[in-house]
């Protein structure tokens, strides 16, 4: 096999030039998302940011070999997964809450109300023996 060697250079990968898959064209280079499919992936939910996460890193491999169409068509479906990810974690970890603390809190007040109706019961237990009713 002959090297074919390129004038000034000792080594052909010196003087390659970068492949054509490497290159977006003159449009703007798609977006991956992947920012926010990590953020994502801190939301409790799990089957959906972790799908997110896998387009984003397609999108970027197919950036890399340079089909910018399936990066841009990836890209966009690691977003619309990362924000699904993002309001769905949200809404949970603030329902959670609420069940908790609301839940302590209702707790709470029916331990008050049943404390308050049996001193009553007491109360009336304590007048009907002194009255001998």
């Amino acid at each position: 096999m002959s090297q074919m060697y390129h004038a000034g250079s000792p080594r052909p990968s010196l003087t390659r030039q970068p492949s054509a898959a490497t290159d977006v064209g003159d449009g703007p280079k798609p977006n991956d998302y992947l920012i926010w499919a990590i953020l994502a992936c801190l939301c409790p939910v799990w089957p959906i940011n972790i799908v997110g996460l896998t387009f984003s890193v397609m999108s970027r491999n197919s950036l890399q070999q340079g089909n910018v169409d399936g990066a841009r068509r990836l890209g966009q479906n690691a977003k619309i997964l990362s924000i699904v990810s993002l309001v769905g974690g949200i809404f949970i970890i603030i329902i959670t809450i609420v069940i908790n603390w609301g839940g302590e809190y209702l707790f709470h007040e029916a331990r008050a109300c049943e404390t308050e109706y049996k001193l009553r019961a007491d109360f009336v237990i304590w007048i009907n023996v002194k009255l001998k009713l």
